[in-house]
């Protein structure tokens, strides 16, 4: 009798789902998590702590683009208020949020175009190219003054 009941015993455990393919599956995806949530917010410090390093260097005078692209130089900064004066051209000065200046503008030198690449005289830049103003080049057109 013992034995019956130890061979109906195991196959009812051998006929029962065990799961133990899957428990690796969970803390699998319990790191992956934390890993979604952490990297982004990583970068978001680093960013702001970028922009706020930028904003400390600021000072009058400083060429500056707001983050709607807002050209303009410094005039003052009123930090307990957060509000920047920027003079948008001679004469003009406007208050913008001390957060919308995210960009230090500095001077750039253009580089100097290659000698072959010149456009030639009109006409001659290359074989089969149009003038500037095809309207000289139109036969309905009447000649004399252009009033345009």
């Amino acid at each position: 009798m013992s034995s019956l009941l130890l061979a109906q015993s195991l196959s009812a455990q051998a006929a029962q789902p065990t799961g133990g393919g899957t428990s690796f599956l969970l803390p699998l995806m319990l790191v992956a998590l934390v890993l979604l949530v952490w990297l982004p917010m990583r970068r978001q410090k680093k960013a702001l702590a970028q922009v706020k390093e930028k904003q400390s260097a600021m000072g009058p005078g400083t060429e500056v683009m707001t983050n709607y692209g807002l050209y303009g130089t410094v005039r003052s900064i009123d930090r307990d208020a957060n509000k920047v004066l920027l003079e948008i051209a001679p004469g003009t000065a406007v208050t913008v949020h001390l957060q919308t200046v995210t960009t230090v503008v500095e001077d750039e030198v253009p580089a100097a175009p290659a000698a072959d690449t010149e456009p030639g005289p009109l006409g001659t830049d290359a074989p089969g190219s149009t003038p500037v103003d095809p309207r000289d080049d139109d036969p309905r057109r009447e000649h004399g003054p252009r009033n345009d």
